[in-house]
């Protein structure tokens, strides 16, 4: 499976994202630590211009909307952006999206140094080429400005599993092209973007595929050790701080 077919499944996949993802105990568990983390690596991220690569449903949008920034959305799935601007309205934040455009990591239709901050969350897993697409994000970001991601970690208590979506490049139970990252190709591929990583976070999230196994409890034990020290370079999911350097 090739990472051109993600378009497709994003537009199929936008009417039931978060009625189907986010709903179960694990879910709701899941989201709720992923939006704490991005909380708390982007608290200070207030009344400036931000790029969200792959908003998805706005689910990270939504509260930094609500801290004056100005909004700018990217996705390759038209049906996702509309889901996004639709979910902004419901919140009357539809005035901070200053732009809202479909297109590609890989071609953003966007200047140089552009945007304070930038995240592209929830996308790098899906991408064949993420240099590619960090130094296209890099590009758009001021020297100086930051960049949050994140990615699923070859390298973690999950490996088993992920060798095995690396081997399928699909995910589990989705027709969407996926894979999982060593830490230490990421840094390479950040270092050669002109990124230099501040801070990671860890995240043990519950894969949907388990759900039905009832290993929350064991699961969020994992978690609460795994997001920071020694033990988060073993989590499941990186979220990464990044600072564009070369001021």
């Amino acid at each position: 499976m090739r990472d051109e077919a993600n378009a497709e499944f994003y537009n199929s996949d936008s009417t039931t994202y978060d009625n189907t993802r986010w709903v179960s105990k694990a879910g709701v568990y899941t989201a709720n630590v992923q939006q704490r983390i991005v909380e708390e690596l982007t608290a200070k991220w207030q009344d400036s211009e931000i790029l969200e690569v792959g908003p998805g449903t706005a689910r990270f949008t939504i509260p930094m909307a609500r801290k004056k920034n100005r909004m700018t959305l990217v996705d390759i799935s038209s049906g996702m952006l509309n889901i996004a601007q639709s979910n902004l309205a419901k919140e009357g934040l539809a005035a901070c999206v200053s732009e809202a455009v479909q297109g590609s990591v890989y071609e953003l239709p966007l200047a140089d140094s552009r945007f304070d901050y930038a995240t592209c969350l929830n996308v790098l897993s899906h991408l064949e080429d993420t240099a590619a697409a960090l130094k296209e994000l890099s590009r758009v970001v001021k020297p100086g400005g930051k960049l949050l991601i994140n990615y699923p970690n070859l390298e973690s208590f999950y490996w088993p599993a992920a060798r095995r979506i690396n081997a399928r490049s699909e995910a589990f139970g989705q027709k969407v092209f996926s894979v999982w990252e060593r830490p230490g190709n990421v840094l390479k591929r950040l270092d050669a973007a002109g990124l230099l990583m501040l801070t990671r976070r860890g995240h043990a999230h519950v894969p949907r595929a388990l759900e039905r196994f009832h290993l929350l409890p064991i699961i969020r034990g994992l978690d609460l050790i795994s997001r920071r020290g020694l033990l988060s370079r073993l989590a499941p999911v990186h979220f990464c701080l990044c600072q564009k350097t070369g001021y």
